[in-house]
């Protein structure tokens, strides 16, 4: 009885698609080399931002004539936005070898059915907003205050942070949001992730690099660290086989659960 149980509760979470499956095998990476290739391009870009928002931001504001608020924009438009798509792409398609419309298939834009966007996403978002709640209560605070006390992490009044990541004309904006919500999904979870397939546990690697790339606001997202074990964006798209979820999960987190975590636990 038990064994059916689980059986049904895997099939009710799982789009089951060997072919697919066995088409990410192919194209991950296979020796330890490559994979720390792909684990050093997680951390990368994070790096480069933190150095040009942090020690390089004065320059590039003399460079530019741009204030603080928008030379960080910039930057991290460029990342988001840029990079972050066309590393992926022209890496399957001239490393890989792969056709655009392969490369877009194994970055996960591929159909989902109505099951996994109607009930496996709401079910495991109300599972994560639920699960995350004492910690954001109890753990978060204090810790994101002790990284901010750090004088080489700390968000200063001219943090884009502080000043409003949306305070932007919304053709700029609208370029800024692609950039994160879509952006950094296919990045990490549409290549990322799937290039690190061999590693046991690869989604909990990911989800601690994803939250560490975030440098140049380490004390929020390095306060997130110990919660990248229920964050499900990983997990979406390994059970579901699209990185669809996964986009609207970000959208969720960046937009919504701030709110509610704010209203129920008061952080």
């Amino acid at each position: 009885m038990t064994y059916q149980w689980t059986r049904k509760l895997a099939t009710f979470f799982v789009q089951s698609d060997p072919e697919y499956d066995s088409f990410l095998r192919k194209h991950e990476a296979k020796s330890g080399k490559q994979i720390l290739f792909y684990l050093s391009f997680a951390v990368f870009p994070g790096v480069l931002a933190y150095l040009l928002i942090y020690p390089l931001r004065p320059l590039l504001m003399a460079v530019t004539g741009l204030s603080s608020h928008y030379v960080q924009f910039l930057v991290l438009a460029v990342m988001a936005s840029g990079w972050h798509f066309l590393f992926p792409l022209f890496m399957l398609r001239f490393a890989d070898k792969l056709t655009w419309k392969e490369s877009l298939c194994y970055l996960g834009f591929r159909r989902e059915n109505l099951k996994g966007l109607l009930l496996v996403l709401p079910l495991i978002t109300l599972l994560f907003t639920a699960l995350s709640l004492p910690y954001m209560k109890w753990v978060f605070p204090s810790l994101s205050s002790f990284l901010n006390s750090i004088p080489a992490l700390h968000m200063g009044e001219w943090h884009i942070f502080i000043q409003g990541y949306y305070d932007f004309p919304w053709p700029l904006l609208l370029i800024g949001l692609i950039g994160n919500f879509i952006g950094e999904e296919v990045y990490f979870r549409g290549y990322l992730l799937k290039k690190i397939g061999r590693l046991r546990f690869d989604w909990l690697i990911l989800s601690i690099l994803f939250q560490f790339y975030h440098m140049w606001q380490a004390p929020m997202n390095w306060a997130f660290i110990p919660l990248a074990v229920i964050i499900p964006c990983e997990i979406l798209v390994k059970l579901r086989k699209n990185i669809y979820g996964a986009i609207l999960i970000h959208i969720f987190v960046n937009t919504i659960w701030g709110g509610i975590t704010l209203y129920l636990v008061g952080v």
